[in-house]
């Protein structure tokens, strides 16, 4: 079972239930695994977290997401969250994902000399903090990202989602 991945204390108990064994020997199991170092949960909330935002550029609210999917508790999920993303990580990592997520060729028309439309500038700029959103980083964060990143957020900044 650990074999092809490491897995939390909850998935490892999950699957012995599902499994049919009983409560007092999955305890046992568990507990034998954990004194052996097969199952450490605060090393495991680290290696995800920093997969999840270094890889796969995922916000602190996307990466908790999938903590909680991977039965970690939520104290050491919060911990690991807070030891990656600590205070001014998350713009900077939003503003990492924010060039990942941008696709050259991807501008939109200008109108003349006067460059893109104030229309089109605004589109642009929504899109991606949609996108940025949408990967679990805070409206703030994403905000600042696209106004303070993208050329194309221009003077007209996107408004707040209602």
């Amino acid at each position: 079972m650990l074999a092809r991945r490491d897995l939390s204390e909850g998935e490892v108990r999950s699957k012995l239930l599902a499994r049919d064994f009983a409560e007092g020997e999955v305890e046992e199991a568990v507990s034998r695994l954990r004194e052996r170092r097969y199952l450490d949960d605060h090393s495991l909330a680290a290696a995800v977290v920093r997969t999840q935002a270094r890889t796969r550029h995922h916000g602190p609210l996307k990466v908790r997401a999938h903590l909680s999917r991977r039965q970690i508790p939520e104290e050491l999920a919060q911990q690991a969250i807070r030891a990656e993303f600590s205070e001014g990580a998350e713009f900077e990592r939003a503003t990492v994902a924010l060039r990942r997520l941008e696709r050259p060729g991807s501008a939109p028309a200008t109108r003349g000399r006067g460059g893109p439309d104030p229309g089109e500038r605004r589109q642009v700029a929504a899109r991606l903090l949609r996108r940025l959103v949408a990967r679990g980083y805070s409206w703030e964060a994403a905000r600042r990202a696209v106004l303070d990143v993208h050329p194309l957020a221009g003077p007209e900044h996107p408004e707040a989602p209602e």
